[in-house]
C-alpha cells in the first residue's frame, strides 16, 4: 500500500511540475529591445500583414502557406515579414524616445480614431485570431510617433531638411486649384443622349453662366445658384468661397481628360470653357498657393511624406536590422502563419476571400536575441 501511495504522489508530482512548467511560459510578449515590448497581439497583426503581403505576391495560387515566393517558403517569408515589422516597430519608438518627441493630444486622438475605424472595418478577422483592439491601437500609436519622428528629420529645423520653396515648386508640378459647373449633354441617371431641345436649353444656360463669370460675378455664388435651381429644397446656405475649391492632381483620371488638360493648360484667373460628348464644363483656374491656408500646408505635408517616403523607409529598416531584438519563442511557436484564419471559411462566412493555409514549421521553442531580422 505505501509503494502505491510513493507512486501516485511521484505522478500527482510530476503532473503539478509539467502543469508548472507549461503555464510558467509568458506568451504575453513576442519581441523585446531594451525596456520596450511587443505585446503578441500585435505580433499577431504583422502575421496577418504579412499572410496579405504574401497573398497579394501568390495571387491566384490555391493553397498560399505551400507555395514558394522565389526560394522562401511562404510561411517562413510571413515570419520574417513579422519579425521585421515588430523590429522596425521598436526601432522606430526607440527614436522617438531619444528625440525627445511627442505626438501631442490631436496625434493621440488620431490614433485612436483611426483604431476605431480599422478595428471596425477588420473586426472579424481581428475577433478570430484573438487580436484585441488594444494591439491595433500599439501600432497606430506607434505610427503617430513615427510621423513625428519624420517630421524632425525632414522637417523644419531637422537634419535633412526640406526648404518650403522646394515643397511649394513640387506641389505646383503635380496640382491645379479650381472651381467648376458641369451642364450635362447626356441623361445623368441613364447615359442616353438628352434629346436635341434638353441639349439646346443647357447649352444655353452654359454660355449665360460663362458670360456671367467673364463678367466678373462671384463664381462660388454661381455655383450655389445653380445648385439651387438643381435642387431648390436642398441647397441651404451659401458656403465659404474655398468650400468650392478643388485640389486636382495631374494626369490621374480622377477627373474626365478633356477637363483635366484644360486646367492644366489655363492660366490663373482664367474662366473658360470646355466640353466632352458627356458634358459642358464651366471652370474658374485659381492660383495654387493662394487657398486656405491649413489645406494647402496639408497637400505641402502630404508632398513631403510622398517624397522622402523611400528613403525613410529605408532609414526605418536600417534602425530595425541593427536593434537587438530579442523574440519569445514560446509565442512565437504559438502564433504561426498556419495558425492564422484568413479565409472565408476559416471564419465560417462560406466562400474563400484569400487563398487557403496549410500547416507550416513552428519556430524554435526557446527564446533567442538577434541583432537582425530576416
Amino acid at each position: 500500500m505505501k509503494m502505491i501511495k510513493k507512486a501516485l504522489a511521484a505522478v500527482l508530482a510530476l503532473a503539478l511540475a509539467l502543469t508548472a512548467g507549461c503555464s510558467g511560459k509568458d506568451r504575453s510578449w513576442a519581441a523585446r529591445s531594451g525596456e520596450d515590448t511587443i505585446p503578441s497581439g500585435v505580433y499577431l497583426v504583422e502575421l496577418m500583414m504579412g499572410y496579405n503581403e504574401a497573398a497579394g505576391q501568390l495571387y491566384g495560387t490555391e493553397d498560399i502557406l505551400k507555395a514558394t515566393i522565389g526560394e522562401t517558403p511562404a510561411p517562413q517569408y510571413i515570419t520574417d515579414y513579422a519579425k521585421r515589422e515588430c523590429a522596425n516597430l521598436l526601432a522606430i519608438r526607440k527614436e522617438f524616445q531619444s528625440r525627445g518627441l511627442s505626438v501631442g493630444e490631436e496625434g493621440e486622438q488620431q490614433a485612436s480614431d483611426y483604431t476605431d475605424y480599422l478595428y471596425s472595418i477588420g473586426e472579424s478577422f481581428y475577433q478570430a485570431n484573438g487580436v484585441e483592439k488594444e494591439s491595433v491601437k500599439f501600432i497606430n500609436d506607434t505610427t503617430m510617433m513615427s510621423l513625428a519622428v519624420f517630421s524632425s528629420i525632414y522637417g523644419e529645423g531637422g537634419e535633412k531638411e526640406v526648404s518650403k520653396a522646394e515643397l511649394e515648386k513640387e506641389f505646383a508640378s503635380r496640382y491645379t486649384r479650381s472651381r467648376y459647373l458641369i451642364f450635362p449633354k447626356v441623361d445623368i441617371t441613364t447615359g442616353s443622349p438628352l434629346t436635341q431641345e434638353e441639349l439646346e436649353e443647357n447649352r444655353e444656360r452654359a454660355d449665360r453662366y460663362y458670360q456671367r463669370a467673364k463678367d466678373g460675378e462671384s463664381f462660388p455664388a454661381l455655383i450655389h445658384q445653380y445648385t439651387q435651381e438643381q435642387n431648390p429644397e436642398g441647397a441651404g446656405e451659401q458656403q465659404a468661397d474655398n468650400a468650392y475649391d478643388v485640389y486636382l492632381e495631374n494626369n490621374t483620371g480622377y477627373f474626365p481628360p478633356v477637363f483635366e488638360q484644360g486646367i492644366v493648360a489655363a492660366a490663373d484667373g482664367e474662366v473658360g470653357q470646355l466640353e466632352d460628348e458627356y458634358y459642358i464644363y464651366l471652370y474658374q483656374k485659381l492660383p495654387l498657393l493662394e487657398g486656405e491656408a491649413a489645406r494647402v500646408e496639408s497637400y505641402l505635408s502630404n508632398i513631403l511624406q510622398t517624397m522622402k517616403y523611400d528613403e525613410y523607409m529605408e532609414l526605418i529598416n536600417g534602425w530595425g536590422s541593427a536593434l537587438d531584438v530579442t523574440y519569445n519563442n514560446a509565442a512565437l511557436a504559438v502564433h504561426t502563419p498556419s495558425s492564422l484564419k484568413m479565409t472565408a471559411d476559416q471564419l465560417g462566412t462560406g466562400s474563400e476571400a484569400e487563398s487557403g493555409s496549410s500547416e507550416s514549421s513552428a519556430p524554435e521553442s526557446s527564446e533567442s536575441s538577434s541583432s537582425s531580422q530576416g
